[in-house]
């Protein structure tokens, strides 16, 4: 009994123990919760932040970094100059874009804040990885250490060529190679000079200029209707849900009428009995509405769009907009049938556009468009090369097959006809895309393509705003690209 009773207070007593440490022990844990917590934020800011950190124009340490390293250049994928630091003898530096307003939306200015690859790229531009000796020389004379360059993937004829095409116009003209996404041009007007942006920093700011959108890269940022270019992904949800081209047939009178609304073919053209493929040479809206309305599941429609990139958003190396679609099962049929044309409410940039016409040509793999190919020092020693990344397989090869062969029609007898005759093969898809009031008869022109040489191929998308006249501008505008491409 004795036992028994001492081994009930020996019990109790520990039970009070117990109690009397616990607040202890929830305290330790929270402690310990707490400091990892703060251990994988560090460590994700580290590794996911720490760029745009130090980009930031906000950011003091950038001021540190300018202090101590004189900024590195930009350049060209050949190595040609984009911009550069000049420095006076009085030790003045002043960055120098020689070639004014042509690379202005992607390569950026840099005074009021900082645009472009100035403002994405800033840590890199201002870290050195000089070799020892030039900066144990630097700390010796007490200089300033020389930056990190930044070698794009851009190339400065196609570039000239891209900007040339468009003209006086307001547009953009965006030009990735086929196989790996890097974006070869880049172009979006009207454009700025980053050469005196301070200068004219009051007459951009402007009313009038603000509102034309100077400062927007209209190639990856501007937000169109995307036209008959669309009927690239209403033909693919038309091929997923009967897995071939070959039974459709269809019989356009230039017009088509469903639930009390008509949509018209380009002047009212009856292009009669058509193949999928006439259907595409055509650009025939009827077929295409009909198909949006009467054959294609809304809800593959929309999957279709989506894997395609809309609704989506990209980390690249310049900001970009998402493109929009809004189609859903519950749709009424008036905007389902504008849907199937790319009008109604879908809204793409050319980059998406580009990015899909990319997919096609790269046997259903799309690529995320690329700007830098690596990192060199001052000495012009590799410090980091950037690969290609790809956004996913979005087709299978044999979708990415037959969506060539009807793109390839519309090259050989139909709206992009007069890209026929060049010496290579082109498949691609114009776009007419009405916007606004439509009595107005407001309409841009589009044209997104690849060539199909089988060699170092690249993919062409070409917005023209107020150019839907009938003259299709943007397909000439493309020729002009590939030609220049092409002769080298």
């Amino acid at each position: 009994m004795k036992r028994k009773k001492a081994s009930t207070t020996e019990n109790i007593a520990r039970k009070r123990q117990r109690k009397s440490v616990r607040p202890y022990r929830i305290v330790s844990l929270v402690c310990v919760l707490l400091f990892l917590s703060l251990a994988v934020y560090m460590a994700y800011f580290q590794v996911a932040e720490r760029d745009d950190i130090l980009n930031s124009p906000y950011n003091k340490r950038t001021e540190q970094l300018a202090e101590k390293v004189t900024r590195g250049s930009i350049l060209a994928g050949d190595g040609t100059v984009l911009a550069r630091t000049d420095i006076d003898a009085q030790g003045n530096e002043t960055r120098v874009y020689p070639y004014s307003d042509l690379f202005a939306h992607t390569v950026g200015y840099l005074d009021y804040g900082s645009s472009g690859l100035e403002s994405s790229e800033n840590s890199v531009l201002l870290t050195s990885h000089a070799d020892l000796t030039d900066q144990v020389s630097s700390d010796i004379k007490d200089e300033k250490k020389k930056g990190d360059n930044i070698v794009t993937t851009l190339n400065v004829n196609l570039q000239q060529a891209a900007s040339d095409a468009i003209g006086e116009h307001k547009g953009a003209v965006f030009v990735m190679d086929a196989d790996t996404g890097n974006v070869l041009a880049d172009v979006s007007k009207p454009a700025f000079n980053p050469n005196s942006i301070v200068q004219d920093w009051s007459t951009l700011t402007s009313e009038e200029n603000e509102s034309s959108g100077v400062f927007v890269n209209r190639a990856m940022q501007g937000l169109y209707p995307p036209g008959s270019t669309f009927k690239i992904v209403t033909a693919l949800a038309y091929l997923r849900q009967y897995g071939t081209f070959d039974n459709f047939s269809f019989r356009c009178t230039g017009s088509f009428e469903n639930s009390g609304y008509t949509i018209h073919c380009a002047g009212n053209k009856a292009h009669g009995e058509e193949t999928f493929a006439d259907a595409m040479a055509n650009s025939c809206n009827c077929a295409f509405a009909s198909m949006a309305v009467e054959k294609i599941d809304k809800k593959i429609l929309r999957e279709t769009a989506e894997e395609l990139g809309f609704n989506a958003s990209y980390s690249l190396d310049l900001p970009s907009s998402k493109s929009k679609f809004t189609l859903d099962e519950n749709t009424p049929n008036q905007l389902t049938m504008q849907t199937g044309i790319g009008q109604g409410e879908t809204l793409a940039t050319p980059m998406q556009m580009c990015m899909i016409a990319d997919a096609v040509a790269n046997g259903g793999t799309m690529m995320e468009p690329n700007f830098i190919s690596r990192i060199e020092n001052t000495s012009g020693a590799v410090v980091k090369t950037i690969n290609s990344k790809s956004a996913g397989t979005v087709m299978t090869a044999d979708e990415a097959h037959q969506l060539t062969s009807i793109m390839a029609a519309v090259v050989q007898n139909g709206t992009a006809s007069t890209l026929n005759d060049l010496p290579y093969h082109i498949a691609g898809k114009t776009g007419t895309a009405q916007y606004g009031d439509v009595s107005e008869g407001k309409a841009h022109s589009w044209f997104t393509g690849f060539s199909r040489t089988g060699g170092e191929d690249i993919v062409v998308c070409v917005l023209i705003e107020d150019g839907g006249n009938g003259n299709a501008p943007a397909v000439d505008a493309a020729k002009q690209i590939f030609q220049k491409y092409f002769a080298g």
